[in-house]
């Protein structure tokens, strides 16, 4: 898979398909008859014959074989990175990295007490990523640590509970309904409309599923709570007043800690639905626009105009939100250079708090990968120069980047990056990332983790290790030394109805309780 993902990497506007042994016969068919782009065959010497593109490559490891799976593959791939930049005359900022977290490396080098120079030898010689990537990763890795530590000294249940963030854990409350579907949505979400009861008959189970797993962190209260979706304000205000009255009842939150609620899109809010926000205290919200251009808001299924976003903005301002994230979307069908500089000059006049600047993901289950089969990949635009716009804009205002990840099949080869105001940060978003803590999890489609720290380290942060190398304590874990096993809810919403018991159970069974 990391051939593959090599391959869509440097040929984004290729159809490219995997063909493996255990594909179907017609497939097979189908892809000796149209003739092979690339193939790769490896023998028992560790010998590979490479066919790429009607020419004919052998390969030789020289510092790896075959019963080394993951120092051959690397090898392999670095050799292969060579060839497609050569043919290409591209060179990829993340190198051969596809890995969700490409800041994990530089974290767990701030966690050891290691020095930069080291995180750059790593992320260079392992990987081939770009220095502007590396220094990203570095200051990036710098701010989530300090996020972090500011949960060792979070009132937990009551004064003095001071456990550190790996003891701690975050609370996700997911709401899988919006207005309408975007194009480029490949998230579970529903048309609220669908659902003749309004989404009453969810959030009765949900509320149920809160209850049942209450006693999971018996009297303690989250190091921060996440309401997203999907969009959570596409409920009514009656319905989020409950919800968010049941965490605070079950699960102790309140002003006195983070709590993020997706507002997300302009036509989901309301005054009504910000002041049930307000009186619960909700410390950050999100009001999305995704472009500030109107043609590609028709075109990608947003029916709230971009002057409804702006109203929906200083609404939110009027009464009292501090904490308002933005988020964008770089490669978003026909925007250019001229498109994102229009996008962040509203932003600039509207000065959020934090900014999430998202690179298209090219996702087939969404209806996204059908527009670009019929109008074509050339209408997809994501460059360093329109990736500049966005993070010059972002500075302008202030805010820096505080936490990154990536998605399969990104435009451009480039990264999610969200932007802040210093203090502004969401521990959730850094907590989630870098899997350092606990998410108990509700509702249909989302992922409860536990995250179990072994003996060894009393706090992370100030672990000061002098021996073996970087890469040898990314492999070995041996920083954060933590153990992570997932607990799936159904993505499908009957589905989620239906097996509530079921998922009640096995996320007790999880935690023993």
């Amino acid at each position: 898979m990391d051939i593959l993902a090599l391959l869509r990497s440097f040929y984004p506007d290729m159809d490219i398909r995997p063909v493996v042994p255990e594909s179907r016969d017609d497939i097979k068919a189908a892809a000796i008859s149209s003739g092979y782009f690339f193939s790769v065959r490896v023998f028992d010497d560790g010998k590979a014959e490479i066919e790429f593109d009607g020419k004919k490559i052998s390969f030789t490891p020289v510092s790896s074989s075959p019963s080394d799976f993951t120092a051959y593959k690397k090898e392999l791939c670095r050799m292969l990175y060579g060839i497609f930049m050569d043919d290409t005359g591209r060179n990829l900022p993340w190198g051969m990295m596809n890995g969700v977290r490409p800041t994990k490396p530089a974290f767990i080098c701030v966690l050891a007490g290691r020095g930069k120079s080291e995180a750059v030898s790593y992320y260079k010689e392992e990987y081939l990523v770009s220095d502007e990537k590396i220094n990203t990763s570095w200051d990036i890795a710098m701010t989530e640590v300090q996020v972090l530590s500011g949960c060792e000294h979070r009132e937990l249940s009551m004064p003095g509970d001071d456990r550190g963030y790996l003891a701690g854990y975050s609370l996700y409350i997911g709401i899988p309904f919006c207005p309408g579907r975007c194009l480029y949505c490949s998230f579970t979400s529903y048309p609220l409309s669908a659902f003749k009861d309004g989404g009453e008959e969810y959030v009765e189970a949900l509320l149920k599923e809160m209850k049942e797993c209450r006693n999971i962190f018996p009297g303690r209260a989250p190091d921060s709570a996440y309401m997203g979706g999907g969009t959570p304000t596409a409920l009514s205000a009656y319905q989020l007043d409950r919800i968010i009255s049941a965490a605070e009842d079950m699960y102790f939150t309140g002003p006195h800690m983070e709590f993020t609620v997706e507002a997300g899109r302009a036509d989901s809010i309301t005054e009504e639905k910000l002041k049930v926000l307000k009186k619960h205290g909700i410390s950050r919200i999100s009001v999305n626009p995704q472009t500030f251009n109107q043609k590609t808001l028709d075109l990608i299924g947003r029916k709230a105009t971009a002057e409804e976003t702006v109203r929906a903005f200083h609404l939110a301002r009027d009464l009292g939100f501090d904490n308002i994230n933005m988020d964008i979307i770089l490669g978003l069908p026909g925007e250019g250079e001229e498109e994102i500089r229009h996008t962040m000059d509203v932003i600039s006049g509207l000065k959020p708090d934090s900014l999430t600047v998202h690179s298209l993901a090219l996702k087939r289950a969404s209806a996204m990968g059908e527009w670009i089969e019929k109008h074509g990949h050339e209408k997809i635009i994501n460059t360093r120069a329109i990736q500049d716009i966005a993070k010059e804009g972002a500075e302008l205002i202030g805010l820096k980047p505080y936490y990154l990840y990536r998605q399969k099949d990104m435009s451009g080869g480039f990264e999610n990056v969200g932007y802040s105001l210093p203090g502004k940060e969401c521990i959730y978003n850094v907590a989630m990332m870098e899997e350092v803590q606990s998410i108990l999890a509700f509702g249909a489609g989302t992922i409860t983790k536990k995250v179990e720290r072994g003996g060894g380290l009393a706090v992370p942060k100030s672990v000061k290790s002098e021996v073996g190398p970087l890469g040898d304590l990314i492999r070995e874990n041996t920083v954060l030394n933590t153990d992570i096993k997932r607990c799936e809810n159904y993505k499908d919403v009957r589905e989620y109805l239906n097996g509530l018991p079921e998922l009640i159970k096995r996320k007790r069974e999880l935690w023993n309780v």
